[in-house]
């Protein structure tokens, strides 16, 4: 009895505690939301408060995660880990309203962007846009769509960048977004300068600075000022790349781009005493700007060609980036531990809840789990293996097959010329030597058709690229399937140069790819021109040789294979 009042007063107290641990976080939270919107860097130290963020319940602990999202939008801090963001959203998207699961969306899929992870990204972009667009989220679509714009850029997809952005834009002016429409029109103009568009980013950019007019944010005046300068400068116009630049200078928190870029402009234009006299104005004890400092001194001296300056300060500036990529790579390092731990303590906590003897369980479930994992991959591999070397035999005995059918094909001909009287033995010839050139014949094929390039031509055939515009065969493939054929067919080319001797080595490689036997789909494809222009070709080809197939069924390979012996 003493004791079942005992384990009742323990769980009372820590029910109590943690009750009050919970008010405590609540009230903290309610603070950081308040202050958000007048001073992040307060709000930032105080979400910083709650020292163990996974210990809180799922609402708490999905509200530090948008509340840690939102301060991000405003400080540029880094982004939540994903297992975080992933777990937040697990609550929000059974509780949570339609806005706060597309914002937890966007937080996770920037999460998974800042990792690498571009598909998954993607993936989780596309679930935000479907939740903003069914409840007519228009501020939320923009964002998201400007967000899947940063993805394209990343992977250099230029044009599907700016529509992206382009759509951005239209739904911030659909709800008076001034701030994110002049940045989203800003992000278009810079896709469209990377591809020399510059005109047409100027006049986008012209038409965001109008629309920055209105806005409050200097952040956004500067960023658009700095990139209509730097456009300017592109074009030459030194003039009014630096009046955009200057006013960039003057308005922006952030100096540094604008020093760069404007002693980058003066340099061009031979202005050396204005680089210099702009250089001496930056903050020369400030530690973040003391490499780029080194590099605009290198840049000033190497202009006046006083070389010895200009390769000392390269040097320190060097050095400088050695030790910054180096302190990088160990924050990386450090961030993806610390990563990791936070996710090894959560499942702690999940495993504590269920019970303490799950540890070794679960420890047992992940080695065999694992074992099992490596044994699958090792056999995997060996497979793997095996089943290459398997095909490197047979293609070996192919080819063995092949010499020995050829040798006996070359014997049965000269001993039938031996014949001169047509009788049962020189029937019995002809029929063997029909036979072992069918067999020939489909001894080359089977080579042909098992070889690597082959099914990696045809591999790329099957392939689906929309908006390609090159052909998908290289020049090394060329000569490969050149090679391939003459190796195969050996009298190949003296046929075909007996059919035509100033056949152009072009057109003499397009025969050889006409026998690998792919269909004018295929063809079309692989060369990137039309279904009719392949047909159209095949037969100007065929009028070049001389060839008039007037078996409809009977293909150009097929009667070049027929007619060459």
């Amino acid at each position: 009895m003493r004791k079942l009042i005992y384990i009742l007063f323990i769980s009372t107290f820590l029910v109590s505690g943690c009750n009050k641990q919970q008010s405590v976080s609540d009230r903290l939270l309610n603070e950081v939301e308040k202050t958000i919107v007048i001073n992040p860097d307060s709000a930032s130290n105080l979400l910083k408060g709650i020292s163990s963020p996974e210990k809180l319940d799922d609402k708490t602990f999905a509200r530090w995660c948008m509340l840690s999202g939102k301060i991000t939008d405003e400080i540029f801090t880094t982004i939540l880990p994903t297992y975080q963001l992933e777990r937040a959203y697990d609550w929000y998207s059974s509780h949570g309203s339609p806005d706060e699961q597309v914002q937890i969306l966007i937080y996770l899929g920037r999460s998974y962007f800042a990792d690498g992870d571009y598909d998954r990204a993607m993936s989780i972009y596309t679930d935000a846009l479907n939740i903003a667009e069914k409840n007519k989220l228009n501020n939320l679509i923009g964002y998201t769509y400007d967000y899947i714009g940063d993805l394209y850029r990343e992977r250099f997809m230029r044009t599907e960048a700016i529509k992206r952005y382009e759509t951005a834009a239209e739904y911030f002016k659909k709800e008076n977004n001034t701030d994110s429409y002049a940045c989203a029109l800003r992000d278009v103009g810079r896709e469209y300068a990377q591809i020399d568009s510059l005109n047409l980013a100027l006049e986008i950019l012209t038409i965001a600075d109008s629309v920055a007019a209105n806005t409050k944010d200097v952040e956004v005046t500067s960023s658009i000022n700095n990139t209509l300068g730097n456009i300017y400068a592109m074009q030459n116009k030194y003039d009014e790349a630096e009046t955009y630049l200057l006013k960039a200078l003057a308005r922006g928190r952030n100096k540094m781009p604008n020093y760069i870029a404007l002693i980058d402009l003066y340099t061009e234009s031979d202005s050396i005493n204005k680089a210099k006299e702009l250089l001496f104005q930056m903050p020369q004890d400030n530690p973040e700007y003391a490499c780029s400092i080194k590099y605009l001194y290198y840049q000033i001296y190497n202009a006046e060609k006083n070389y010895k300056e200009a390769l000392s300060n390269l040097e320190e500036y060097v050095d400088m980036v050695d030790s910054i990529v180096y302190a990088d790579s160990q924050s990386k390092i450090l961030d993806i531990e610390s990563k990791y731990n936070h996710l090894k303590i959560s499942k702690e906590v999940d495993r504590l809840k269920i019970r303490q003897q799950g540890y070794i369980i679960i420890s047992i479930i992940c080695i065999i789990t694992l074992l099992l994992i490596m044994v699958g991959y090792l056999l995997y591999r060996k497979k793997a293996k095996e089943k290459i070397q398997k095909q490197q035999d047979e293609l070996h005995q192919i080819k063995i097959d092949l010499l020995y059918a050829s040798l006996e094909l070359e014997e049965k001909r000269k001993l039938l010329d031996t014949f001169k009287k047509k009788d049962e033995k020189y029937n019995k010839m002809q029929e063997e030597i029909f036979l072992l050139a069918t067999n020939y014949k489909e001894l080359q094929n089977k080579i042909l058709i098992k070889s690597p390039l082959f099914k990696e031509l045809t591999h790329l055939a099957n392939q689906n690229k929309p908006g390609n515009n090159s052909p998908l065969i290289t020049d090394k493939q060329w000569k490969l399937i050149a090679n391939e054929i003459t190796d195969i067919y050996p009298n190949f080319r003296s046929y075909i140069y007996n059919l035509c001797p100033d056949l152009q080595t072009q057109e003499f490689m397009y025969c050889c790819f006409c026998m690998l036997g792919f269909d004018t789909n295929a063809e079309a494809k692989l060369l990137n021109i039309a279904v009719e222009s392949a047909r159209k070709k095949r037969f100007r080809l065929r009028q070049k040789l001389g060839i008039e197939l007037l078996n409809n069924k009977l293909s150009l390979r097929e009667y070049l294979i027929e007619n060459m012996r």
